[in-house]
C-alpha cells in the first residue's frame, strides 16, 4: 500500500515538473520574442513541391525581438494542431535579426493531407514551434511554444 501511495506521489510530481518547465519555456520565449504566423496556400498544385497532385502552402513566420542582444532564433521543430496539415522540415529554420529595425520573416512549406479543406478552418488553429534562442552575449536558450495561426498572408500583403 505504501508502495502504491509513494509511487503515486513520485508519478505526480514529475507531472507537476514538465508541465511548469513548458509554461516556464513559454514564457521565456514570449520574453525575448514575439512572432505572428500566417498561412499561405498555393495558387496551382506543384507550386511549392513539384508534385502536381499535392496540394500545400507556406507557414510564414513574422518574429520581432524584444531583446536588442536576441542574435537569431532556430527553429527545429513545427507542429500545426490541425489533422490535415504535416510540416516536414528537412533542415533547421533560422531567423535572423541583423537589421537595425529588429524584425525578420522566414516561411515554412506544409502540405495538405485532405484535398478538401476549409481554408478559413485553419485561423486559431495552434501551432506549436520549438527551437533555440541564440543570444550575443549570453547562453542560448530552448524554448517551445504555441502560438495561434493568424489570417491568410495574402490579405495583410495586399
Amino acid at each position: 500500500m505504501i508502495t502504491v501511495v509513494v509511487l503515486s506521489a513520485i508519478l505526480l510530481l514529475l507531472i507537476a515538473y514538465f508541465y511548469f518547465r513548458s509554461k516556464f519555456s513559454q514564457g521565456q520565449f514570449h520574453h525575448y520574442a514575439s512572432m505572428q504566423v500566417n498561412y499561405l496556400f498555393q495558387d496551382r498544385p506543384g507550386q511549392y513541391s513539384g508534385d502536381y497532385r499535392t496540394k500545400s502552402g507556406v507557414f510564414v513566420f513574422k518574429t520581432e525581438r524584444k531583446d536588442e542582444e536576441l542574435r537569431n532564433v532556430v527553429i527545429k521543430q513545427v507542429k500545426p494542431n490541425h489533422p490535415a496539415l504535416v510540416v516536414n522540415l528537412e533542415q533547421i529554420v533560422v531567423v535572423p535579426f541583423e537589421s537595425k529595425s529588429g524584425d525578420s520573416d522566414v516561411s515554412v512549406r506544409f502540405k495538405l493531407l485532405k484535398k478538401k479543406i476549409d481554408l478559413n478552418e485553419l485561423e486559431g488553429k495552434g501551432i506549436r514551434i520549438a527551437g533555440v534562442l541564440n543570444f550575443a552575449n549570453r547562453k542560448s536558450k530552448n524554448f517551445s511554444t504555441v502560438l495561434p495561426i493568424g489570417e491568410m498572408y495574402q490579405s495583410q500583403v495586399r
